[in-house]
């Protein structure tokens, strides 16, 4: 999980509507968060993924879910209210389901910074505080086969590709030929973008790359030859900001 900025709601949610459309759920059901125009804002702020555990929308779920952070049954005058509603995958959503997040408090992305509430060990979530262990428990965030084991390939995956890039550094250092250069530049500035805000699963991958003694290492090599350059620090500076204590 990563902290979120929310977006602006759609313009047509003015007071009359939501207090139209909620009454219209109230005495219906009518599920009038089924909107384009709030799905699509929604699904921008969170980067296209669910706001709890991090997945794509579009390869975990056939479709991004609404989800009410305040329970819809227990909760109908917040039905339709904008800083109520949460883009989520299926499982997450369900996994919630109509959990009583006033009395038993969990993870808000869009209001609490989850680092302040998550760490991690070898692939799974560890609480810091109430707050986290509920989210843990309540979204199913350590669920083996839907969220550890996908963490687990991508972490894996990005682990080889740090041997990769020792590899080619000490190619480089070898022979300072430009093809030997790019490659090295170039793989370095591809690991760190797979730490940004829109990649899946961000705070598991942004973790396991800054905490890697081989991949700093090579941070400073680029620095000592004069190749880090401003695109490198900027993709570094944003992917620090997701990382999880890690222990």
């Amino acid at each position: 999980m990563i902290k979120l900025n929310r977006h602006p709601k759609p313009t047509f949610l003015s007071p009359e509507k939501v207090s139209e459309l909620t009454q219209d759920f109230k005495n219906n059901s009518t599920t009038v968060w089924n909107n384009k125009q709030i799905k699509t804002s929604l699904l921008n702020s969170s980067h296209k993924k669910c706001a709890y555990c991090e997945c794509k929308l579009d390869e975990e779920s056939q479709y991004m879910e609404v989800e009410h952070f305040e329970d819809k049954k227990n909760n109908p005058d917040k039905v339709i209210e904008w800083d109520n509603l949460l883009p989520s995958c299926k499982r997450c959503n369900g996994s919630k389901s109509t959990h009583d997040v006033i009395n038993e408090p969990i993870v808000n992305p869009y209001i609490d910074e989850p680092r302040e509430h998550f760490k991690l060990r070898p692939y799974r979530l560890k609480s810091k505080t109430d707050k986290g262990q509920n989210s843990i428990e309540v979204c199913g965030l350590n669920n083996s086969e839907r969220v550890v084991r996908v963490r687990f390939e991508i972490g894996n995956k990005l682990e080889e590709t740090i041997n990769i890039a020792e590899e080619r550094c000490i190619s480089f250092m070898e022979k300072k030929t430009t093809v030997r250069k790019n490659k090295f530049i170039n793989i370095i500035k591809s690991l760190l973008q797979e730490c940004q805000p829109t990649s899946i699963y961000a705070a598991t991958t942004s973790t396991i790359l800054h905490t890697n003694p081989t991949f700093n290492t090579l941070v400073q090599k680029l620095k000592d030859e004069s190749l880090w350059d401003d695109e490198h620090q900027e993709l570094y500076d944003i992917s620090i900001e997701l990382v999880l204590d890690y222990n």
